[in-house]
């Protein structure tokens, strides 16, 4: 099975690549670390169809900031607090950290994790 850890992200615009350069350094730590892949997902099309409700509507995004996602996937939730605990250990990760911090909108996080229901090969 997979385990992913999502992260829901309100970033300014302006910032928007400042936050992708300073995102990738922690993403790498955790790559390093064992996770088996972390995906930063960019805003494309963020309009409500097929029904459902807007995204950006739900997290009560302002007009000058976007919504990107970051997927990392681990083999089970073990594995995850594994990869968490080597990473905490990295002397850069709170320099790499506050840099993140102040790219953010009102430092507003969303996290959430997730198992997948098919069975891993």
């Amino acid at each position: 099975m997979a385990y992913c850890s999502v992260f829901l992200y309100r970033v300014p615009r302006r910032k928007a690549e400042a936050f992708v350069q300073a995102l990738r350094p922690i993403m790498k730590l955790f790559e390093d670390a064992g996770c088996l892949s972390d995906e930063l997902l960019r805003p494309k099309d963020m309009t409500a169809k097929f029904g459902g409700a807007s995204l950006p509507s739900a997290v009560e995004l302002a007009n000058d900031e976007e919504l990107w996602i970051e997927i990392a996937k681990f083999k089970d939730a073990s594995h995850m607090k594994d990869v968490h605990s080597h990473v905490a250990k990295n002397p850069d990760l709170e320099k790499l950290h506050s840099r993140f911090d102040l790219l953010i909108s009102g430092k507003e996080v969303y996290h959430a994790e997730f198992e997948s229901l098919r069975p891993q090969p």
